[in-house]
Parts: C-alpha cells; sequence; structure tokens
C-alpha cells in the first residue's frame, strides 16, 4: 500500500522539522551556547521541515531519520554558533558534541516510533473506510481519439489566387 497524501506528508516533515529545531536549540543551550534570536529558530525549523520533504515520500526508517537529524544538528550547531559572536567564554566542544549526539540519539528513536506507528495507523484507517465510488471530476483537458486518416487530395483554402478581374475592366 502506498504512503499517505500531502497532507499526512507535511505534518511528519513538520514534526521532524519542529523536533529537529527544538532538540537542537535546547542541546546548544545546554552546553554553554547563547540563547539564539526566536527569527532565526523559525527560520531553521523551516528549513529543516522542507529538508525532510524529500525524504517524507517514503517511510521514514531510522537510517533516513538519523540522516536527517544529523544533518540538523550539525546545521543547527554550525549557523547558532555563527550567529551568537558575542561568547563571553567559548564552550567546551566535548560538552557541546555530547549534547548534540544525545539529542540526536533520542530524537531518532523517539521519531522512528512515532513513525512507525502513525504510519500503522494510516494504512489501517484506510483498509477499513470506504472506498470513493464516484469518478473524480475531469481535471486535464478531454483527448478524444481520431481515425488517422489521409485525405486523398490536398485542398488549399487559404491560397492566394493570381487571379483578377480581366485588363479591359480596370
Amino acid at each position: 500500500m502506498p504512503l499517505p497524501t500531502a497532507p499526512l506528508r507535511r505534518a511528519r516533515c513538520a514534526a521532524v522539522g519542529v523536533v529537529t529545531g527544538a532538540l537542537a536549540v535546547f542541546a546548544h543551550t545546554s552546553a554553554d551556547g547563547h540563547l539564539p534570536d526566536s527569527g532565526l529558530v523559525f527560520s531553521l525549523v523551516a528549513l529543516l521541515t522542507w529538508a525532510c520533504s524529500g525524504f517524507a515520500r517514503r517511510e521514514l526508517t531510522p537510517g533516513r531519520l538519523l540522516v536527517l537529524m544529523g544533518g540538523g544538528q550539525l546545521a543547527t550547531h554550525l549557523v547558532l554558533s555563527l550567529a551568537s559572536s558575542r561568547h563571553e567564554h567559548e564552550p567546551d566542544p566535548s560538552r557541546m558534541v555530547a549534547a548534540h549526539v544525545v539529542a540526536t540519539a533520542l530524537t531518532v528513536a523517539v521519531l522512528a516510533v512515532a513513525e512507525r506507528t502513525v504510519l500503522m495507523v494510516a494504512r489501517a484507517l484506510a483498509s477499513v473506510l470506504p472506498r470513493r465510488l464516484t469518478p473524480l471530476p475531469a481535471s486535464a483537458p478531454l483527448v478524444v481519439a481520431t481515425p488517422r486518416v489521409v485525405p486523398a487530395e490536398v485542398v488549399f483554402l487559404d491560397v492566394l489566387s493570381w487571379r483578377g478581374p480581366p485588363a479591359e475592366q480596370v
């Protein structure tokens, strides 16, 4: 059975983007990083959601989620580090890496279970709900099959004639 339609795919991408962004910001600030501007956080969440949309056409397996989460954590850390140039002291790199790794592992574990559960429920509902019996309205132009008969004579109706009135009448 194919994956559910676009609205569910968008909701799954939004969940991945929001959870990745929130945990990345939490991991960054808990490891002595500064709290970023809210506009930057919302932009990062939108970017992470958009990045997920290519992966969400198929089921988000733990491997795909690890790629998304790891890349999202790395990108968010780099952007937040570049955006906060007002460090009084530099955070401990090992503590920062550990915070992002723990956040990635927790996110992948939770979202992998949530993905399987959501898709299982969606497939169960799709198997129980009745199918649409009426045909959908046409959204494309109607194509009518025509026979490929070539006329034996070619008639040129739009050809200009060289014939005019007799010369005596002009």
